[in-house]
């Protein structure tokens, strides 16, 4: 149903979303980058906000290129992807396709502004673009967690959790890479202050999603559905438990958390702090979602007890 191939997708298809939407957000508000006839000229900002949210949008660009590659690679299949375009239907994988196709011509625009002088493209152009790129990317952060809940025979997915959780994980794991791009630039006041901004929005997504996570846990745990018990317990108890309680749980909510506390209080060095944090936020984002992804795939096959004995009934029949 899910093969390797489509948990990168899910990670980095949601990091990528999440970086781009983040840089648009900061360039609308904060950053302001000049385009057109007055821009400085080819190559990335001056500024190192600037240079931040240039280098932000490539890093969101690459990881979602890539996360599409991964996907027309799980489907084995040009044919099938081309089917979605030419034959839509009123579904979720349609809606999502065509949101992917779009923020992936968006963010290849955005990032060729920024590295290439366009005189003809003026400010209000990009301004136009960065505000569909949000709304597209979170369309594209929410089909992440929609493309699991869709999919029927899979209980442990149906909860509408999912999609929250990888809502908040695509704008943690978005951020994350701008704390990665910023470890190589020299920041000023303004730009501090804009982390620092980052710092506590992220916080925010991490507490939410770890709040997410533990009423998904709680719930799977306490569902009377045999299918649900059993992906719990492989989950949590089971051979995926390293995966979430180490990988997801500790290194990507606990650990990135209580490295940018320590950070913003000026305790550590804000750029290292922000850069492990990164390293940390985006480990916890592919484990959410391989386990998620393992335990309701490669669950082993087990009758319920109703089907079971059906099954004796209808043995000793014959």
């Amino acid at each position: 149903m899910f093969g390797a191939f489509a948990v990168f997708y899910l990670f980095l298809g949601g990091a990528g979303a999440g970086a781009i939407a983040a840089c648009s957000l900061i360039d609308l508000l904060a950053v302001k980058q000049p385009f057109g006839t007055s821009s400085y000229g080819p190559g990335p900002s001056v500024r190192p906000l600037g240079r931040i949210v240039d280098y932000g949008f490539l890093a969101g660009f690459v990881a979602l290129a890539v996360g599409i590659v991964s996907l027309l690679l799980d489907l084995g299949r040009i044919d099938r992807a081309l089917a979605l375009f030419l034959s839509p239907t009123m579904s979720v994988m349609t809606l999502g396709s065509y949101a992917l196709a779009a923020l992936g011509v968006l963010g290849a625009a955005l990032v060729l502004v920024r590295f290439m002088y366009l005189p003809f493209v003026k400010r209000s152009v990009v301004v136009a673009l960065e505000a569909i790129a949000v709304a597209v990317a979170l369309v594209v952060m929410l089909y992440t967690g929609l493309l699991l809940q869709s999919v029927g025979g899979v209980a442990f997915w149906a909860s509408p959790l999912v999609p929250a959780l990888f809502v908040l994980s695509s704008a943690s794991s978005g951020i994350a890479l701008l704390f990665a791009v910023s470890f190589f630039v020299e920041c000023d006041r303004a730009c501090v202050r804009v982390l620092r901004v980052l710092v506590c929005a992220d916080a925010a997504a991490i507490v939410l999603e770890a709040v997410c996570a533990a009423c998904f846990v709680v719930l799977a745990g306490q569902s009377g559905h045999f299918g649900v018990q059993e992906s719990f317990a492989i989950l949590t108890q089971g051979e995926l438990a390293l995966v979430w309680w180490l990988g997801f749980a500790a290194c990507g909510l606990a650990a990135p958390l209580v490295v940018e506390v320590v950070g913003i209080r000026g305790r550590v060095d804000l750029h290292a702090a922000l850069a492990v944090s990164a390293v940390l936020v985006l480990i916890g984002a592919f484990c959410l979602r391989y386990g998620m992804v393992e335990a309701g795939v490669h669950r082993d096959l087990v009758l319920e007890p109703a089907m079971e004995e059906t099954i004796d009934l209808t043995e000793g029949l014959s």
